[in-house]
């Protein structure tokens, strides 16, 4: 299959006018394409290649009046899928499409696996596994493996807006469980605890106010 698949490395056809050798090109491509069924999981790298190439030079308007047009008609993916078949290809290059025709590899764990690919073989353990398909279930494993013994990423720091959104969220969380409270007939001394913690974070609210002058207050507050 794989060299079925090398029509995205061939030169233009020769011996006719470039442009009716893009178009018969394009032809092939297309012919190809639909015959091997792309889909995002089991794309090709010579299919990934074959897109980008369609896309970037404008091929597809051969056939229909925009990108977004084509892929589905001809390909029979969306052009967001084939979008992102490509920025695969361009972020990984081949080895992230010839590692996912045998096993199921998102993104994110590919960049963990990466730097073992080395020369058309997962390098690990010492042992370098061939990416074919009677190496599956090998290459499953090791894969595993390297994507369990990652360092845990450090989430970053949460931005000044992302903390402010969130705070204001957690604002509104209280403001409705003290109305609720309020409303609910819960005894004496439970709704006099009630109403001095209110006092309590409200007096405190106008501290920081007071402050900082985060809002405008009448002069008598």
């Amino acid at each position: 299959m794989r060299r079925l698949m090398e029509f995205s490395m061939h030169p233009p056809i020769p011996d006719l006018p470039a442009e009716l050798a893009e178009a018969l090109q394009l032809g092939i491509i297309v012919g190809q394409n639909q015959s091997f069924a792309i889909v995002a999981g089991r794309c090709s790298a010579a299919q990934a290649e074959a897109l980008l190439r369609i896309r970037e030079s404008r091929l597809y308007l051969r056939c229909a009046s925009s990108w977004k047009e084509f892929c589905p008609a001809y390909l029979h993916i969306s052009s967001s899928q084939a979008d992102r078949i490509i920025r695969l290809w361009q972020l990984h290059g081949p080895a992230i499409f010839e590692l996912r025709q045998l096993i199921r590899i998102s993104p994110q764990d590919f960049q963990a696996v990466e730097p073992f690919i080395k020369e058309n073989a997962l390098h690990f353990n010492d042992e370098a596994i061939e990416l074919d398909p009677q190496n599956a279930e090998k290459i499953a494993g090791a894969v595993d493996e390297i994507c369990r013994n990652q360092p845990p990423k450090e989430k970053p720091e949460p931005t000044i807006p992302d903390r402010v959104s969130a705070l204001e969220k957690m604002c509104q969380t209280i403001v409705f469980e003290f109305r609720h409270l309020a409303e609910i007939d819960c005894g004496g001394e439970v709704r006099f605890n009630l109403g001095l913690t209110l006092k309590c974070v409200a007096d405190a609210l106008q501290h920081v106010n007071r402050q900082h002058g985060l809002y405008p207050t009448d002069s008598n507050d």
